[in-house]
């Protein structure tokens, strides 16, 4: 006689089980949902300091490739403005929370020593102001990133843009 329950019989959990599931569970989420960085550097000051936790959401361009660099789908770029968090560039293996300056196809125009862009203005260095003097092209599919600190920020002011692929989510919360 059937009591009704569609789950009858001697299937108990097991611990290990319950522990393995919760470990894929998560690992999941961390790798395509959000994730949390510990800001380790000066370069967004004032906006994000030192020692601040920022929730990542890493699904916000698209579903990232749960090993390795890019994206499988993206569905959306990072608009000017944003404060994102960027996978290790070159021989660099630190990820770093930038804010997003410009996006191509767009062009930067650096006047005196000042680069503009949709995200507003921001001073260049001396070595930096005759590199994008006049008028510069950012070709589809990259960002132009820039720290809020300029004076310790290492960013496209100096290695250049970076591929949307290395953008590794939008920095949701960060006071």
């Amino acid at each position: 006689m059937s009591s009704g329950y569609p789950f009858q019989g001697n299937r108990r959990l097991s611990v290990p089980g319950i522990l393995a599931t919760a470990l894929i569970l998560a690992l999941g989420i961390r790798v395509f949902l959000v994730d949390l960085v510990i800001v380790s550097g000066d370069s967004m000051e004032p906006s994000v300091s030192a020692g601040t936790v920022v929730l990542v959401l890493r699904c916000a361009y698209g579903l990232r490739q749960p090993f390795g660099v890019g994206y499988m789908v993206r569905w959306k770029d990072p608009v000017p403005g944003e404060v994102v968090l960027v996978e290790p560039v070159g021989q660099d293996t630190r990820r770093r929370v930038k804010r997003v300056f410009e996006t191509g196809p767009a062009f930067l125009n650096a006047v005196a020593g000042v680069m503009y862009g949709r995200a507003g203005l921001v001073p260049l260095a001396p070595a930096n102001a005759i590199r994008y003097a006049g008028s510069t092209y950012l070709q589809p599919g990259f960002v132009f990133l820039v720290g809020d600190n300029q004076l310790l920020s290492f960013d496209s002011r100096q290695h250049g843009p970076v591929p949307i692929e290395m953008i590794g989510g939008m920095v949701l919360l960060y006071h």
